[in-house]
């Protein structure tokens, strides 16, 4: 079973910093996640463009955008397998961070959205992907498999070498450097036993 999960645990993320080798802290993440807005945006457009996702009106001044698409697992009667899989991302990267909108986070990345679309639609596998990047250890892919739990913080180096423009446009070059060191870093899985 793969699952992705949101976690604004302050032991997780400080063992993700020192993994990666950057001290992070919400006022540190503030402008790399300014400086991907553009990218963030421009996964957005595709997602519409291209892979049947409707843009939303902002629930509230403090989102960048709002897209949802129907889930693309239907039963044998065709009734939907999951509801609206609904994506929603904040202007300030504080937000995630915040605790009155934590629940609010949990069900955007808590959904079935991330494991069942993330290979086959390019944009939300990105997404996911660039914000690992920003905020190494806020969002784990986990794998759970015979009795173990695999939880990776980062994305894979090769993800990394493929969009290392984008990347060094919002991290700068010795962040990605950094980045793409941990993310080869075959011991920058965390298992253990379920």
């Amino acid at each position: 079973m793969l699952i992705v999960e949101f976690s604004t645990d302050i032991r997780q993320l400080d063992e993700w910093s020192r993994r990666v080798g950057v001290a992070l802290s919400v006022e540190s993440l503030g402008a790399p996640y300014a400086r991907a807005h553009r990218h963030l945006q421009a996964m957005k457009l595709a997602l519409i463009s291209y892979h049947g996702f409707r843009e939303l009106p902002p629930s509230d001044n403090r989102v960048l955008f709002t897209v949802e698409c129907q889930p693309p697992h239907r039963s044998s009667g065709g009734v939907p397998r999951s509801p609206t899989m609904k994506l929603e991302l904040p202007i300030h990267a504080s937000s995630f961070f915040s605790p009155e909108r934590r629940v609010q986070w949990q069900m955007v990345f808590h959904s079935a959205m991330w494991p069942s679309l993330r290979h086959s639609v390019q944009p939300i596998g990105d997404m996911l992907h660039l914000l690992q990047c920003l905020m190494p250890g806020l969002l784990l892919v986990v794998q759970i498999e015979d009795g173990w739990r695999t939880a990776r913080g980062l994305p894979p180096a090769d993800w990394i070498n493929q969009n290392q423009t984008m990347l060094v446009d919002v991290l700068g070059h010795a962040q990605f450097k950094r980045l793409h060191r941990a993310a080869a870093d075959p011991t920058n899985r965390l298992s253990q036993p379920v």
